[in-house]
């Protein structure tokens, strides 16, 4: 039981990101080396070069986004999240006095997965945002970051995983609406109909 656990538990964490690395990372080897990279300051500054050109239109300012996303998320993930569900594949599971509903390793994989998801989107926004220099956008994605940060802090309070994670994913959710109108307003029923894209002087203001 203890393998069968684990696994969803894993499944939770990172399935999505390694359903949207598979289907919209891989197949691209920039998009790899994106997510790869480890100098992410300096590398964002070079992509930045690279976003003023007029030749990458926004589709492609898109994918840069999401993996860049992407390659946060998973770090996180990784690193937050598989180092405390790695013992979920032994025989027994392990609850903390504060929350006696919820597994650790369930609260580790949800809030693993809310903050792949964070990330992820929080990205393709501050993409959007640099690039048309929306001071809005700048504010919502560290704004964001920083609410869902201290909501964990919620987990900590009796039986209060079962309000925090809850919460953290109402964080992710909002996020996850709003570049998904930014990521409409630019491309729009009429852009996908025709074809047209975007330039950078006619990006989004939402």
């Amino acid at each position: 039981m203890g393998l069968v656990a684990g696994f969803g538990y894993f499944l939770i964490a990172l399935g999505p990101a390694l359903t949207i690395f598979g289907s919209s990372v891989a197949p691209k080897p920039f998009l790899i080396l994106t997510v790869l990279a480890r100098k992410i300051e300096k590398y964002l500054n070079v992509l930045a070069t690279k976003l003023s050109k007029p030749q990458c239109n926004y589709l492609d300012r898109l994918e840069i986004a999401l993996a860049s996303g992407v390659g946060h998320g998973l770090a996180h993930a990784v690193f937050f999240g598989l180092s405390i569900i790695a013992p979920a594949f032994g025989p027994a599971t392990y609850y903390t006095s504060s929350c006696k509903q919820m597994p650790l390793f369930l609260v580790s994989a949800l809030s693993s997965l809310a903050f792949f998801l964070l990330h992820t989107f929080s990205m393709v926004i501050a993409f959007n945002a640099y690039t048309y220099d929306n001071i809005s956008q700048k504010l919502f994605v560290p704004i964001m970051h920083l609410g869902a940060a201290l909501l964990t802090l919620v987990n900590l309070l009796p039986n209060g995983c079962t309000a925090g994670v809850p919460l953290v994913f109402l964080c992710t959710a909002l996020t996850m609406a709003y570049g998904g109108k930014i990521v409409w307003h630019n491309l729009g029923p009429h852009s996908l109909h025709h074809g047209y894209l975007h330039s950078p002087q006619s990006g989004s203001s939402l």
